[in-house]
C-alpha cells in the first residue's frame, strides 16, 4: 500500500506591477500574527509552508486586495 510524504511547500510572490505591494498573514499559524511583507515594484518574497496546514494571505496592491488560501 502507498505511503504518503509531507513536504514543505515553497509559495513564491513577485511583485511584476509598478506599485508597491504588500502579503499579509491573515490568523495566527503559532508564528508573527499580523506579518506584512512591504514588496517593491520587481521584488519578490519566497515563503515556506508546512505541507498539510491551510494558509490564508492577502496580497494587497493600492486599492485591490487578492484573499489566497
Amino acid at each position: 500500500m502507498p505511503g504518503t510524504t509531507q513536504y514543505e511547500v515553497l509559495l513564491d510572490f513577485t511583485n511584476d506591477t509598478h506599485d508597491c505591494a504588500t502579503v499579509q498573514l491573515q490568523r495566527d499559524y503559532g508564528r508573527n500574527t499580523g506579518a506584512i511583507v512591504l514588496l517593491h515594484p520587481g521584488e519578490s518574497v519566497t515563503l515556506v509552508l508546512d505541507a498539510g496546514t491551510v494558509y490564508k494571505y492577502a496580497l494587497k496592491t493600492r486599492s485591490k486586495v487578492a484573499n489566497v488560501t
